[in-house]
């Protein structure tokens, strides 16, 4: 049987897991609320729903959580959505499996997926997941940029509408407030329309999910408040753009369901803001192709990436330590010239003297 990975995308609502086979093809799909009260919830919780997935044929298993993600050890050191502190997944998930595991930040993921699969292009990708939240995960020269610590492409408190709406980080106007199916869902609750206008009978059951099919139907208050939303989001995608240059934008996520009704005015305020657009290459704002599975697909391709690369590193190690007797012979000789570099220095000072 062939080698198949699993991939987990766990959300603030939702977790997700897939496995996937070595062409990239979902073979088997669950999906489950989050439960993450504590930290051993949410452990157990993706202990069970791995378990529901796998099959004999898993290889290695990759998870994509909402939040900073220490790569290296795969810790979820902090997360928003989540109450509690500091959580070990990967070693947990290696005790309980036995099997190599890969933890990255969701949104990460979500990028790698889109850029290997989905409506990524070229070797350089910028994915924004614009849900209840707001994500981004960058690939650069086909390598996913994760900074010094993990923690690259978090943008949701670039400052999109000063003045704007309050953040939980203490600012107004942050990019992961304006632009997110959240301010879509506030917006429309306060035009003051009457809940029946809306075709709901709750203000609760006003969601970012009726307004755009409002919209879609030709409803001009719901159009207004999508093009708004679209609007930040483009000042946002235009301040990623300056910052990592990337040859594509992909949006995703739940509001971007809301297709060209948010694309379109997000692409005429990126060109408005993008600095020197007349001078650069156009860089193209494409909607997310692989919709709610991208982040799981993601996980599971780098649970799959990281098996691949480890061989790599050993076959080379052998150069490595075969390099070191040469290395090591060279320092007598580099030794033995010092004492003659000494002896050079006073003449090369006297020269300098007569000189001057």
């Amino acid at each position: 049987m062939s080698a198949t990975t699993v991939g987990v995308d766990v959300g603030g609502t939702k977790t997700l897991a897939v496995r996937l086979d070595a062409g990239g093809r979902v073979l088997a799909r669950v999906r489950r609320p989050t439960r993450a009260a504590t930290g051993e919830e949410l452990l157990a919780g993706l202990a069970d729903i791995i378990g529901a997935v796998a099959d004999g044929t898993v290889t290695a298993i990759g998870v994509g959580l909402p939040g900073l993600v220490h790569t290296a050890t795969g810790t979820l050191t902090y997360a928003p959505t989540f109450p509690f502190g500091p959580a070990e997944v990967g070693a947990s998930l290696r005790t309980a499996f036995g099997l190599p595991v890969c933890c990255d930040n969701d949104a990460n993921a979500a990028a790698w997926a889109e850029h290997r699969l989905g409506a990524g292009g070229g070797d350089t990708t910028a994915l924004v997941t614009v849900g209840t939240g707001l994500g981004c995960g960058m690939v650069a020269q086909d390598r996913l940029l994760r900074g010094a610590h993990g923690y690259a492409a978090e943008v949701s408190h670039l400052i999109v509408e000063p003045g704007g709406e309050p953040c939980g980080c203490g600012e107004r106007g942050c990019f992961g407030i304006e632009a997110t199916g959240w301010a879509i869902t506030q917006r429309a609750r306060r035009a003051g329309e009457p809940l029946d206008f809306w075709g709901v009978s709750t203000q609760e059951q006003l969601t970012g999910e009726v307004v755009t099919r409002a919209a879609r139907a030709g409803n001009p208050v719901a159009a207004g408040i999508l093009a708004r939303t679209g609007m930040l989001l483009g000042r946002g995608l235009a301040a990623v753009a300056n910052l990592l240059d990337p040859g594509v934008l992909v949006v995703g996520g739940g509001a971007g369901e809301a297709g060209e009704l948010l694309l379109e005015p997000a692409r005429a305020e990126f060109r408005k803001r993008l600095y020197a657009a007349a001078h650069r290459p156009e860089v193209q704002i494409r909607p997310a192709r692989l919709g709610g599975d991208a982040g799981a697909i993601g996980a599971a391709l780098l649970a799959g990436s990281a098996l691949t690369e480890a061989p790599a590193a050993l076959s080379e190690a052998p150069a490595a330590l075969s390099e070191a007797p040469a290395a090591l012979s060279e320092a007598p000789a580099a030794l033995s010239e010092a004492p003659a570099t000494l002896t050079e220095a006073p003449a090369a000072l006297a020269e300098a003297a007569d000189a001057g």
